[in-house]
Order: C-alpha cells, then structure tokens, then sequence
C-alpha cells in the first residue's frame, strides 16, 4: 500500500492523506440512502394505522346532528301559507301524519361498538403483516445498497492496484535509460536502443496517467453511491472481506413467510364482516315537531343494534378459494428461489476459488519474470541481448501484473456476490 501512496504522491502536487475502507462508505451509504430513510419512517406509519383500528373499533364514535324540515300547508283556512300539524281538509301540503308540519331537532348521537374483539384482533394481525414486510424489505435495501457500494470500491482498488504495479514498471525502465544512454556514448549500443527504451518509457507514463485517472473517476463514482459531498480524493485499502457465514434464517424465506401471513391476515379480515354486529346507539337532544313544545321535547333514546349476514352470493367460499391458490403460488415461488439460490451460492463459491488459484499462478509467473527480467538487464550491458529483448520482456511482465490485479479484483467481486446471496 506505501508503494501505491508513493504512486499518487508523486502524480499529484497534494499529499494524500486521508486513507479509507469498505466500512467508511457503506456506512455513509447506507446512514443516508433515501430510500433507506424513506420505508424506515414509513414503518411509523403502521404504529399510526393500528391506533385508527382502535379508534374506530374500541373508542365511542361521537357525532352531533341538525335538522329543520319546513312542511308547509297552502290555502289553509283562507291563509296562503301556514305551518301546522293540524291543517284544514281542502288545504294543499304533505300528509300532515308524515310531517306534522314540520321537524325541529339537534342531537348528540354517540355509538360504540360491541364484542368485536376478535375483529379488532384480524385488523390488528392484517395491520402488523404489512408491518413486519415493510421491515423485511428495509433489509433488502440495504444489502443492495452494500453490494453497489463494495463492488465499486473493489473496481475503483484495482486501479489503485494497477497504478501500483505500472510504476514498478517505469522504475526499472527509469534505472535502465541512464546505463543505456552511456553504452550509446560509448558506441557498445545503438542510438535506436535508446530511443526504444525511452519510447517504452513514456508510454508507461501514459498508461500510469490514464490508470490515475480511471481510480479519480471510479472514487468519484463511489462517492456518489455513497453520497458523499467530500471533494478530497481518498486513498482506498485494501478490501478486506470475508465469506459470512449462513444466517440462521434467510432473506427469501422470511419474506415468503410473512407473504403468506399477510394473505391469511387479509382473508381473516375479509371473513369479519360474516361475524355478527353488535352497537350500541344513544342520541341525547332536541326532536319536535312544534317551536311552543320544544323545551318540552329535549329527551334521549338508546339502541341495541345486531347485524347477522345471511347470503352473499357464497363470497366467503369463493375468497377462501382465491387466498389458496395465492398461497399455493408463494409455495411454488419460494421452492424456486430456493434453487436459484443453492446454484447461485455455488456458481460464487467456485469463482472464488477458481480465481484464487489464477492470483497464485499469477503470483509465480511474476515472480518467474521478475528474475529473467534480471538476468536479461545484465546481458543487454555485456551486449547478449538486444534493449528490444528486454522491453517484451517488460511488457510481458506488464501483462502479468495486470492479470494478477484482475485476478484478486473477481477474488474479492465474487464474495462480495456470495455475501449478498447468502442472506
């Protein structure tokens, strides 16, 4: 990692100096992803919803009513208009045993459910599947949020990596070019050697600048997914993830649970409306039909409301058969994810070790190249091999490197698959 330091600090007229991890950005990730936040107060809802269940099953529903019924009778008694309940034979109104003239009435009207215990409990149940669904899909957000981040972070290492190894490369051409440049002098090599060696030289430079570039742009991107404002530019460490180990009870599994509870929880809710009624009703007020009587007509009533169903055409049949094939369909989904699954999981455990075994092979051809790549510099000073010799050598030591950094970028890449399955 201080070699890659000395990469940057030698690119950039900064010094580099805030270094950062996996940890760092996921937390900053996760600690302000939007749609996090949002199902996360949205769970404050359902608390809400469960009071108003309360409300409207347990609490008196309180109301208070008005009315005025003008009834007027026409041509009553040589009147054109008058107000009574007892009007003459040949007058023109309403029935005055339907209206009696009129309807003066202000009531306090207050109603409360009975014996709905086991309704309010259906609601409830309905009310807390919605609830704890809401709360699994938090848990899916976030691992997607933590998979987008850690992969980036690994993409946007690989050429901090690279960068590392390019200017491996450039050192040796730059301790080459002198001891090239005096055997030209000395007429033992050709100008064209030099020219060759020095032509190497800036290409590699080149290929440093255009990594450099490419580990900016990747580092800005992770910024962005894990919203970060921050203009500095982060030296990142090596990724450190591991394999987790399998939860005790999986994402999918859990989920198909709680959808399955929720078809029930909406099917008992359903089935309260075949459950009797049973209210109470009392109304407290005015209710006369005479302005002279009214201050004698202030009273109160009460009621004992019950509501049996009888016939509904069989809904409740019909529904109990929808909710089971519904369930019978969650069966069919979740046997599947739990193949997908199981292959998924195995396809990334091979890929790891696949690609594990290709860093310790890569480790040996570097390792292999970097001594013939010794051998070759001391016979270009005796003269045994040519500078063009030695730069394919390089170049195949380039390649080398390269691979390895590719190699540990997927090592890293398909665990960070298998955490985000094995879940």
């Amino acid at each position: 990692m201080k070699k890659m330091f000395l990469v940057f600090s030698c690119c950039y007229t900064a010094v580099f100096a805030q270094q950062k991890n996996i940890p760092f950005f996921t937390g900053s990730g996760l600690q302000k992803n939007p749609s996090l936040l949002e199902n996360i107060n949205l769970l404050q809802n359902f608390q809400i919803q469960r009071e108003i269940i309360t409300a409207q099953n347990k609490s008196p529903q309180v109301s208070v009513t008005a009315d005025y019924l003008f009834a007027p009778f026409f041509f009553d008694n040589g009147r054109i208009i008058s107000i009574t309940g007892n009007p003459s034979p040949k007058a023109y109104g309403y029935d005055a045993g339907i209206t009696n003239g009129g309807l003066y009435a202000a009531q306090l009207n207050v109603a409360v459910p009975l014996f709905n215990k086991a309704m309010i409990n259906n609601l409830y149940a309905q009310n807390k599947a919605e609830a704890d669904l809401s709360a699994n899909s938090i848990k899916q957000t976030r691992y997607d949020a933590e998979k987008g981040i850690i992969d980036q972070y690994i993409l946007a290492y690989q050429f901090l990596q690279q960068s590392g190894y390019q200017q491996k490369i450039i050192e040796r051409l730059r301790d080459r070019k002198p001891l090239v440049e005096a055997l030209v002098k000395k007429g033992l090599l050709q100008q064209n050697d030099y020219l060759l060696l020095d032509i190497q030289l800036l290409n590699s430079e080149n290929d440093l600048k255009q990594m450099r570039f490419a580990y900016l742009n990747g580092v800005n991107l992770l910024k962005n997914l894990a919203l970060i404002g921050d203009t500095n530019v982060f030296m990142l460490e090596r990724p450190m993830i591991q394999i987790n180990p399998d939860p005790q009870e999986r994402y999918y599994d859990a989920k198909f649970k709680l959808d399955s509870l929720r078809l029930i929880a909406q099917q008992n809710v359903f089935n309260n409306k075949y459950r009797p009624q049973f209210s109470f009703v009392g109304t407290s007020g005015i209710n006369a039909t005479e302005v002279a009587n009214i201050p004698h007509n202030l009273g109160v009533s009460g009621a004992l409301h019950l509501g049996i169903p009888i016939s509904d055409g069989k809904q409740k049949k019909m529904n109990d058969r929808s909710v089971a094939i519904l369930l019978k369909n969650q069966s069919l989904y979740r046997d599947n994810a739990a193949l997908l699954l199981q292959n998924n999981l195995r396809n990334a455990r091979q890929q790891v070790e696949q690609w594990k075994e290709s860093v310790k092979l890569s480790d040996e051809l570097i390792q292999k190249q970097e001594l013939l790549l010794d051998i070759i510099k001391d016979k270009v000073v005796k003269g045994q091999v040519t500078v063009m010799e030695y730069i394919i050598a390089l170049q195949d030591y380039t390649v080398m490197l390269k691979n390895r950094a590719i190699a540990e970028t997927n090592v890293y890449l398909y665990i960070n698959q298998y955490n985000y399955f094995n879940h």
